[in-house]
């Protein structure tokens, strides 16, 4: 009995060590916005509904942790399962000297700071939801009654050097649908066009050729947003390559007003070596720009 016990000691000694200090590698909640220099009513446990805000916080600063990048990838999982993961791009060097950075997931909309700081992009990923409180809602408003895990975490290779997780309980989940629309209006409001990364007129205008053959008209500008060609293999690894593809932005105006698209182009292996013809793939879906 004795020996058991202090087996059960010793286990429980190893959590609590592999725990990180506070203030150190970790995500903290609350259902206010939370001061990064004093963090305090802090929570891991939320009612549907409740207002959710997040801080994640780093044991270097940010330029140390990712030293020679301008990104991190900010993930989203839910009872286990990943849904939404993008990059959140430093376009202020001078950000990348903190250690924690604030993040909406359920913010209330006067008090949301995502995507009105202009050193900062907030990409987007899964239906073309950016990356932060349009994404986390949208997820948050799916949820089926009952209680459910949230995690949020940085992610670069398979490492994790910032996490934190919340448990958010209730019968009907519809607050953060209706949330999530709020979040889709302040995006639009906040709205830009995406930057170029890459400056290729003959390429451009071919991208703009195939847009307006599938049926786009009066094509304001369009940007490429990748910085290379991705490749695309069979099944991953070193696995044969089946096609490259490539990411552009695209402008254009109607009855409903102006809006931008981030459309995929892809060129396909050829048997004999290189790429075929350049293919429009993905039109994206559509994002509104104020006027």
């Amino acid at each position: 009995m004795v020996r058991a016990l202090r087996a059960v000691c010793v286990a429980l000694a190893s959590v609590v060590l592999a725990l990180p200090a506070f203030g150190a590698g970790k995500v903290v909640f609350s259902t206010k916005p939370i001061d990064p220099a004093a963090p305090s009513g802090l929570t891991t446990t939320f009612k549907a509904g409740e207002r959710i805000y997040a801080l994640m916080q780093w044991e270097k600063p940010l330029a140390e942790v990712y030293p020679g990048k301008d990104q991190v990838m900010l993930r989203l999982e839910i009872d286990g399962q990943a849904v939404h993961y993008q990059y959140l791009t430093f376009k202020n060097p001078a950000l990348m000297k903190s250690k924690a950075l604030s993040v909406d997931v359920a913010p209330d909309p006067a008090l949301m700071t995502a995507y009105k700081n202009p050193g900062l992009a907030w990409g987007s990923g899964h239906k073309n939801l950016k990356v932060g409180p349009e994404a986390y809602t949208f997820f948050l408003g799916q949820l089926s009654p009952g209680r459910h895990t949230v995690v949020l975490r940085d992610f670069d290779f398979g490492e994790s050097k910032s996490t934190g997780s919340f448990t958010v309980e209730g019968s009907d989940y519809a607050a953060y649908a209706k949330l999530h629309e709020q979040m889709k209006g302040a995006v639009a409001a906040s709205a830009t066009f995406p930057e170029a990364k890459m400056k290729n007129a003959a390429l451009e205008a071919e991208m703009k050729k195939l847009l307006e053959n599938a049926g786009w008209k009066g094509i304001k500008r369009l940007a490429i947003v990748d910085k290379d060609w991705w490749i695309d293999r069979v099944a991953g690894g070193d696995s044969p390559v089946e096609s490259r593809h490539m990411a552009a932005a695209a402008e254009a105006c109607d009855g409903a007003g102006c809006y931008y698209k981030v459309c995929t182009f892809h060129q396909r292996s050829l048997l004999g070596g290189g790429f075929g013809k350049l293919e429009l793939t993905d039109q994206g879906e559509r994002k509104a720009l104020p006027k």
